[in-house]
């Protein structure tokens, strides 16, 4: 149990990674391409372990990392931790952040209560886009200096800038955070630098859950108010292929919303919990114990938006608190809903105490 936790936290490094920008990304999710059997077992045992980190205190979410706590030692809006760290903020186009028009999502909006516009046109909506590299940065013959050929030092020691783009977006209002484009630090490090880096060559600050609490403590007066965390246009294979298989097994299609809901008591939600792009939003939670108490995520919805074709799955998680999620319960069996139907389903894969 420890090793497996300490492992995905390490992991977070590489969630949602690949996700290209949406102009440039061919939507291809395939119903047909199902995780098989080694890789769906993998996910629904890390997501029982990430459900339970969630449920547990901090002090034994702790154990569960080999720590005496689970806390995360970024704090507040992480200002200058960004910059120590060689992140700056890019251009973020009002567009992005418009949930109607660029996103078309204006059904879930109304159904949960959301304003679709951007800040800047009035609404509470604000997209960052946090870039490992400096985009501006120049040689003393004032050419720009190449992702590449960047460096920064920390405590003494020299680092290379990985590349690494992640845009997110954050409703403090409705309380919801939004992951949007994501191509993290190892998986740009690769592909800029040319080698697999090792982990003490990344920057300290390289998880996603990190990076989006950084985000969700700027120009937000209540940090608690956390209710959902959404993917939009899901684009990682691994995760697809687990969304493709969690459809099936419930003899349901990708549909819009409200789509199919899966709850945290069932394999298929757990699996999707644990998936590249979400493993960090539970991180999130039972890493911030202190300053948001004791939440989990309840449930998952997973749909399409509402445009007429060629769409990814986008994946809402609903937040609850831990004392009223009730998602740990094995015997219960799993609930789930295909477009807002009730159904019911045995449980009929239980998490082995203590699997890695």
């Amino acid at each position: 149990m420890k090793h497996f936790l300490a492992t995905a936290l390490l992991g977070l490094i590489t969630l949602a990674s690949a996700i290209s920008h949406g102009a440039l990304r061919v939507r291809d999710f395939d119903p047909n391409k199902l995780a098989d059997d080694g890789t769906w077992d993998k996910f629904v045992c890390k997501g029982g372990q990430l459900v339970q980190a969630m449920q547990a205190s901090d002090a034994d979410a702790g154990k569960l990392l080999g720590k005496p706590s689970a806390q995360s030692e970024f704090k507040g809006d992480m200002k200058q931790d960004f910059a120590t760290w060689a992140y700056t903020e890019g251009f973020v186009s009002s567009i992005t952040c418009d949930f109607k028009g660029y996103w078309n999502v204006e059904t879930a909006c109304k159904a949960l209560g959301l304003d679709t516009r951007p800040k800047m046109w009035g609404g509470p909506n604000i997209c960052y886009n946090f870039q490992h590299w400096d985009a501006n940065k120049k040689d003393d013959k004032g050419s720009t200096i190449p992702k590449s050929q960047q460096k920064y030092k920390v405590n003494g020691k020299e680092y290379r800038v990985t590349g690494a783009d992640l845009q997110i977006a954050v409703n403090p209002v409705g309380g919801v955070i939004f992951e949007q484009y994501v191509t993290s630090p190892e998986t740009s490090a690769k592909n800029v630098w040319n080698q697999e880096p090792s982990l003490d060559e990344l920057p300290k600050l390289r998880a996603l859950s990190d990076i989006m609490w950084g985000a969700w403590n700027r120009d937000n007066a209540n940090t608690k108010n956390i209710r959902y965390f959404w993917v939009q246009g899901v684009g990682n294979g691994n995760t697809k292929a687990l969304i493709a298989r969690a459809l099936k097994g419930v003899g349901a299609k990708l549909e819009k919303w409200p789509g199919t809901t899966f709850d945290m008591k069932g394999d298929a939600g757990r699996a999707i919990l644990a998936s590249d792009n979400a493993a960090c939003f539970a991180f999130f939670l039972f890493q911030h114990k202190a300053e948001l108490g004791n939440v989990v995520i309840s449930k998952v919805q997973v749909f399409r938006n509402d445009a007429s074709s060629n769409v990814d799955p986008d994946l809402i998680f609903h937040v609850a608190a831990a004392s009223e999620a009730q998602v740990s319960d094995a015997d219960a069996g799993a609930q789930f809903s295909v477009n807002g139907a009730a159904k019911h389903v045995l449980r009929t894969h239980t998490l082995a105490k203590g699997a890695p």
